[in-house]
């Protein structure tokens, strides 16, 4: 079957172009007007004008269509574009269109367009560049296209100086995160990580810091005070051994207080290099399968060999063909609970379809998920296999199982939930691939991308290189529920499935949300809940092994 004539099956992988043809119109001899959306439902996106006209608007027959309620400031017939001898002339119909961030004629009037020109479809809407193309765009767009498209988000729209830096500094990581090359999104992502990381352990070791020197300096004067009140009894004669007993006594006490409060400023160190090497990378994907047919869901191809892309930038797929496999691609984190090779992760790890409303409605078509999980040790190049075992109902915790890790030494449950306070130390692998990468350098990561890796190929190429190493964060207890523990230690989506440690290195919980609204809290589940799962799957584990008879 011809690529052309495959069925295309809609849903929350993408859908057909809005001609119907699902493939991408070839440029005319003198150049293809080609819309760039900038903002608004369609941002990112390029639209060929293909036609004489095309009606801007929320209407049905619209070709530069808006969804209706997508945002006030666009008409049903708002404008209409026409090409003539001379080029492309916007003209206004129900709505204001500015043009370059000047209002343009109305309906009588005209007003020809340039290549370059910023069409701002109502006071505060959706902001579209127009250009004449004729060659095929780059799949991605340059520095200098990103920033530029940028700009002009921010100088077209309506308001003053300040909000527009404001948009800009919004629009700015948004754009080289998603529209740039794979390679650039790396590092701005790895920067951006590197920084938050870096500010933040440096705020949290200051701030320690600081309070251990005011409590050292607080054991001295109380040292020197009770030093003062006994001046009298340390020149005692050598026949009152009962009262210089006593003095000698107190002297010990105090030495060995500030003695301990010295050595807790290396105490963090100690936690994390103990219990980094029980920490794992988590990486997983899972593809569907059509429960009736047997057949795996896949990405349609074009006639030119790519994917075919939706209205939203993501490819479409289909039954039939021989292009890939469509992959669900995710990272995490775990940890190892029991020598016989059972970690603890989050339930949306270990079960991710279930927290995934964009696969939904193909698990109501009778689509069947198909997973593979695997993790890698800190420290060692090949990734073992991960079984899964058991997961809870009531909080986001699951149990997997690595048979390759049996008999190694796993992390230590502490005997009561953290307290409000309580300083604890996060572990895990936040922001994923992006943040190892980060820290691997430049030039390793020139020398992978040289080599045109995949989500699998390039970590394992940082677990040969030695790079996969987990980030540790530091924090207070801000607040303990039943069912959740609050803390401010930074991390983000990659870190889930980590574990929560008290500064004696034991779990007290487990990493499962991220305030994205509120970077002071962070939540985990409590260690009582990782202890019940345990034990549940530690009795299915036996029951499953019992024999028949």
């Amino acid at each position: 079957m011809e690529p052309d004539s495959q069925p295309v099956i809609e849903g929350p992988f993408g859908t057909p172009d809005p001609g119907g043809s699902g493939l991408t119109p070839q440029p005319r001899p003198g150049g293809d007007a080609v819309l760039l959306h900038l903002t608004g439902p369609h941002r990112g996106t390029r639209q060929r004008l293909t036609e004489t006209e095309a009606l801007v608007g929320t209407a049905r027959d619209a070709v530069v269509h808006f969804p209706s309620g997508s945002d006030p400031a666009v008409a049903r017939r708002h404008a209409l574009l026409v090409r003539a001898e001379d080029g492309w002339s916007v003209l206004e119909e129900e709505g204001q269109v500015y043009l370059n961030s000047a209002d343009v004629p109305g309906l009588h009037g005209r007003e020809t367009l340039v290549p370059g020109d910023i069409l701002e479809i109502g006071s505060g809407g959706p902001v579209i560049r127009f250009l004449m193309e004729t060659r095929a765009r780059p799949k991605y767009k340059s520095l200098r296209e990103a920033f530029r498209d940028c700009v002009d988000c921010a100088t077209h729209g309506r308001g003053g100086r300040i909000r527009s830096l404001v948009r800009f500094i919004g629009i700015l990581p948004r754009e080289l995160l998603t529209q740039t090359t794979p390679r650039t999104r790396f590092t701005v992502a790895g920067i951006m990580v590197l920084l938050a990381a870096s500010v933040g352990t440096l705020a949290a070791f200051t701030a320690f810091g600081l309070r251990l020197e005011r409590r050292i300096e607080a054991e001295e004067r109380r040292s020197m005070d009770v030093a003062e009140s006994l001046g009298d009894l340390t020149n005692l004669p050598a026949e009152d051994p009962e009262l210089r007993a006593l003095v000698e006594d107190v002297e010990a006490v105090l030495t060995e207080r500030i003695e301990a409060l010295e050595a807790m400023s290396d105490a963090s160190r100690r936690v994390v290099m103990a219990a980094s090497p029980s920490v794992l990378f988590v990486q997983g994907g899972y593809h569907f399968f059509d429960e009736d047919t047997g057949h795996p869901l896949r990405v349609l191809i074009g006639p030119n060999g790519r994917p075919r892309m939706g209205p939203r930038g993501v490819p479409l797929t289909t039954l039939e063909g021989e292009g890939p496999l469509f992959e669900a691609q995710f990272t995490g984190s775990a940890w190892l609970v029991s020598e016989d090779g059972l970690l603890v992760t989050n339930r949306h790890i270990a079960i991710p379809w279930r927290s995934n409303s964009d696969v939904q409605p193909l698990l109501d078509r009778g689509f069947r998920p198909d997973l593979h999980l695997i993790g890698y040790v800190p420290g060692e190049a090949e990734p073992v296999e991960l079984e899964f075992v058991v997961a809870s109902e009531e909080h986001d915790l699951a149990v997997v199982r690595a048979r390759d890790l049996v008999g190694r030494m796993p992390l230590e449950l502490a005997d009561h939930d953290a307290g409000p306070g309580e300083e604890i130390l996060v572990l895990g692998y936040p922001a994923g691939i992006q943040a190892l990468l980060a820290r691997s350098g430049s030039m390793f990561v020139d020398s992978l991308m040289e080599k045109g890796p995949d989500f699998w190929s390039v970590v394992r190429g940082l677990s040969d290189a030695g790079f996969i190493r987990p980030l540790a964060t530091r924090g207070i207890v801000g607040q303990v529920t039943p069912s959740t523990v609050a803390y401010d230690a930074e991390t983000t989506s990659g870190g889930s499935g980590g574990p929560v440690l008290s500064m004696d290195g034991r779990v007290v919980a487990v990493t499962f949300a991220v305030l994205s609204s509120f970077g002071g809290s962070n939540l985990g589940v409590p260690v009582a809940s990782v202890r019940r799962l345990l034990e549940r799957a530690e009795r299915e584990t036996r029951e499953a092994e019992r024999p028949f008879g």
